[in-house]
């Protein structure tokens, strides 16, 4: 056996080793490339789909919280907000979701209110409360929970939310149907546009509503009860209509004037950041995704409470 290699070996002298060349360096570094490029795409995916049904669920907590609070109240769903008669933008405001509160397991926070009181006269502590049965987990927010709202006294529609220090409320992405039409909020009607008073809308949720489950003519389960609104378009609450607020009525409920999640949408119609579509509760308390290509007059009709319109089961 020859013994030379491994004395030589002994000696300090270098045995060669195979490597990668560059060239196969850059093709592996192409190909893990190309692979993360395939799976990050699946993984946001995946992710949102996580969301989506996070969302859907917090919809259905929802949905479980009015009938039970119906069930507690000879069959009449909340008022869609506590307002002085006449003058609905003005008044005590607590919103419908703030009075399901007992029937989200929120009693804590319930406790600490007094609805025969005003909501701005009750401390931070009630109007920043983070519920998060009332916030969509797609909604791009930079994880906030709550937003400050801007003054009535120079309101501006498009922009109703303010980045200077004033008021904090706590955040909702959900907001009750006030109807299919536009909601008439004192303004000029919007520059000649006119539309529903605000305790007179045609959908499940308005001013000093208390809509009893008969009243639904339409069919519980083809009228939209509560739908999404991101707050990229602006913050909405979940404690309600806060006296001399922009949009204040707006922070309530949205209106069915226009399609879902379109390209320039108005502060109070209904948006959502899931793709494709929007969850809603119905008025039997089941959760459906509302694709973004259904047609504008069906999901008009389903906004409605009487309207008698034709709805196909498909929608």
């Amino acid at each position: 056996m020859n013994k030379f290699p491994v004395q030589n070996l002994r000696q300090g002298q270098s045995a060669l080793r195979p490597a990668f060349t560059l060239i196969e360096l850059l093709v592996v570094i192409a190909v893990i490339g190309v692979l993360v490029g395939l799976l990050l795409p699946a993984v946001q995916q995946a992710r949102e789909a996580a969301r989506r049904l996070a969302c859907s669920n917090n919809m259905k907590q929802i949905g479980l919280g009015l009938h039970n609070y119906a069930h507690a109240n000879r069959e009449y769903l909340p008022k869609g907000w506590i307002s002085d008669a006449g003058h609905e933008d003005e008044g005590l405001g607590w919103g419908w979701s703030a009075q399901i509160l007992p029937f989200l397991e929120q009693n804590v926070i319930h406790d600490q209110m007094n609805f025969r009181t005003s909501i701005a006269s009750h401390g931070s502590g009630v109007k920043t409360a983070a519920i998060e049965t009332f916030l969509c987990p797609s909604d791009v927010r930079d994880g906030a929970q709550t937003f400050a709202i801007g003054e009535e006294s120079g309101c501006d529609e498009d922009s109703p939310d303010t980045s200077a220090a004033g008021d904090v409320y706590g955040l909702s992405n959900y907001v009750g149907v006030f109807g299919a039409d536009h909601m008439d909020h004192g303004h000029g009607g919007g520059g000649g546009h006119t539309g529903l008073d605000p305790d007179d809308g045609d959908g499940v949720f308005f001013a000093n509503s208390r809509v009893p489950f008969r009243h639904i003519t339409d069919g519980l389960s083809k009228t939209i009860a509560v739908g999404e609104r991101d707050s990229r378009i602006g913050g909405s609450t979940w404690i309600g209509m806060i006296e001399g607020k922009c949009e204040a009525m707006s922070r309530v409920v949205g209106v069915g004037e226009h399609m879902f999640n379109e390209a320039d949408p108005h502060f109070e119609d209904f948006y959502s950041q899931h793709p494709n579509g929007m969850n809603v509760v119905f008025a039997d308390g089941h959760v459906a995704f509302l694709p973004s290509s259904m047609q504008e007059a069906t999901f008009q009709a389903l906004c409605t409470r009487k309207g008698g319109e034709p709805v196909s089961s498909g929608y």
